[in-house]
């Protein structure tokens, strides 16, 4: 028959298969201490549950001081016959061995101050330190990122800063005159690019409301969503890696683009782009996906990544000079660029963000397209037609619900 042995306080469990036992119940008892023996020394108490040995139970409660509980069923009297089967339970309890420590509970041991202090201070400095380079790789990003949008102010001689120290390297090239430089038939108008300080304040944001663990809701009101602190989800050490990873990258490629020069294209500012969308959308195709609240920061930041990764290819092609058949050829760089920007279009059940954010960059190359001046080249521009083309498809499948 089965035979159950198992320790109160750390958890034991010893089951032997369920077979047809002849033995004495002296037997029984016997290789319930031997069992039990291999995983203690010592004991004051067990549980074992066996169908028959009152009799030897008792004799080994009264020789080895064992706290025996032996119910018998209503109606049932002991029988010695060997291979009775009726079923009589019979609880032994025992606690743990001497020297082995259970589970200890924090709530009923530790001193109630030091409850006070790990969960007011202790608690929240962990949390805080979780974020911590998720906050910094954000602040050198969201500073090279507002550098390279705003021109340069210059600094007094002799005065540095961190600002001054992390921008050093910086180079003397716009987002706007990296545009001027390295000019495609696909280039975005320069209001696009001012999603990257927009990336970054939605960054800041969602860390603050990891760090606070608000529980944000659409239909709350500001006010009522700061009396949720502490009651809803922090982002995970995965999503919080993959975005210090990918706002480093970002933050590389921010330098390798502002040192570059007309007719002097860096490769790296191909090769590095890649790696933002690469890192940000992560945590969107692992298992489990974030929580709705925190999908919206990862959207923006891979979506707007990737079509900037598609624009980097182009540029490469047009003005890297590495694929001779491609070089200067704006029109067919172009429409690379659009075949690259058709699929991500085409891709079924995509969110709201990604929609919006392709939906802008493609109004920037059809609005940067037409300020240039309208022609009978113009209209007749494969270029300018896919990016139309694709540009209303966009704003359809934004309005529409799939």
């Amino acid at each position: 028959h089965a035979l159950v042995v198992r320790t109160l306080t750390p958890t034991t469990t010893v089951r032997l298969p369920r077979r047809r036992c002849y033995a004495s119940t002296t037997m029984h008892a016997v290789c319930c201490l031997v069992v039990f023996a291999s995983a203690a020394r010592s004991t004051n108490a067990f549980h074992m549950d066996m169908h028959t040995g009152t009799h030897a139970m008792r004799r080994l409660q009264s020789s080895h001081h064992i706290g025996v509980t032996m119910p018998r069923p209503a109606g049932t009297r002991h029988r010695r016959h060997r291979t009775s089967t009726a079923p009589w339970p019979v609880t032994i309890t025992m606690a743990a061995p001497l020297g082995m420590d259970g589970p200890i509970e924090a709530e009923g041991t530790l001193p109630l101050p030091l409850q006070k202090l790990d969960e007011l201070v202790v608690s929240r400095g962990v949390r805080l330190a979780n974020h911590a380079a998720a906050i910094s790789s954000l602040a050198c990003f969201g500073l090279v990122s507002m550098s390279m949008a705003m021109p340069s102010t210059g600094m007094p001689a002799g005065m540095a800063t961190l600002a001054s120290v992390i921008t050093k390297n910086l180079g003397t090239t716009s987002n706007a005159q990296f545009s001027l430089y390295f000019a495609t038939s696909i280039t975005p108008a320069s209001y696009v690019f001012l999603i990257w300080p927009v990336i970054a304040a939605v960054q800041a944001i969602t860390l603050a409301i990891s760090i606070l663990r608000l529980s944000v809701k659409p239909s709350q009101a500001p006010l009522e969503a700061l009396s949720t602190i502490a009651t809803g989800e922090a982002l995970s050490q995965s999503e919080l890696a993959s975005l210090s990873v990918a706002n480093l990258a970002a933050t590389l490629w921010l330098f390798v683009s502002s040192n570059a020069l007309p007719g002097a294209l860096p490769l790296a500012s191909f090769l590095t782009l890649p790696l933002v969308p690469l890192f940000s959308g992560y945590p969107l195709r692992s298992k489990p996906t974030p929580s709705a609240l925190y999908k919206p920061v990862l959207q923006i930041f891979s979506s707007f990544t990737t079509i900037a990764s598609c624009l980097a290819l182009a540029v490469e092609l047009q003005y890297g000079g590495r694929v001779p058949f491609l070089a200067g050829r704006a029109e067919l760089c172009g429409c690379i660029f659009l075949s690259l920007v058709g699929g991500l279009v085409s891709l079924p059940n995509r969110s709201l963000a990604r929609k919006a954010v392709t939906s802008l960059a493609l109004s920037g190359v059809v609005a940067r397209r037409i300020a240039s001046g309208l022609s009978a080249a113009l209209l007749l521009s494969p270029s300018f037609l896919g990016a139309s083309a694709l540009l209303g498809w966009s704003a359809v499948k934004l309005v529409v619900k799939e």
